[in-house]
């Protein structure tokens, strides 16, 4: 599991390097689909295992941060269409930490991410906690790019209403 692994043909990163870097993202991405704190925990290993099962396709032509992104998110899909899957209450410590500023007003920035959908939801995060451009998110997605711009429109047109109050 030590193996040097080529990103980019530039860096060698080995995979407990990827996993010092990346978990956190992984977890707190993990989090955003899944909602639940021990189901994130889950998913930050099991997209490991299914990254060094799988390390011969990813071929440098993305970050390795995009790479296991799109991993994860495959995962987290998987897990919700799987019928053992329960999305259970948020406890506020664990979300708090995951990336939600305390605003003190009658909805919460966390109370109105929760509204949204799942897919806006996604999109928010990937764009607004974590920064990816939009041709990122597009590939981590794997929609095209104008419709994640389309989509990330919605989503903060959404957002702005259920902050208002009128959602």
């Amino acid at each position: 599991m030590n193996k040097i692994i080529l990103q980019n043909k530039k860096e060698n990163i080995s995979l407990p390097e990827l996993y010092e870097r990346y978990s956190k993202d992984i977890f707190k991405y993990s989090f955003s689909i899944l909602k639940n704190n021990e189901e994130a925990e889950d998913a930050v290993h099991e997209v490991f295992v299914k990254y060094a099962e799988s390390e011969n396709s990813f071929k440098g032509e993305c970050s390795y941060k995009t790479w296991l992104l799109i991993i994860t998110r495959n995962y987290c899909f998987s897990r919700i269409r799987n019928k053992n899957f329960r999305n259970e209450d948020i406890d506020d410590e664990n979300f708090r930490g995951s990336f939600e500023p305390d605003y003190d007003s009658h909805i919460s920035l966390r109370d109105a991410l929760m509204k949204l959908s799942e897919e806006h939801n996604e999109l928010i995060y990937l764009k607004e906690y974590e920064g990816f451009s939009y041709k990122e998110i597009a590939e981590i997605t794997k929609l095209s790019l104008e419709n994640v711009k389309i989509k990330l429109f919605r989503a903060r047109q959404e957002l702005r209403k259920i902050l208002k109050g009128d959602g």
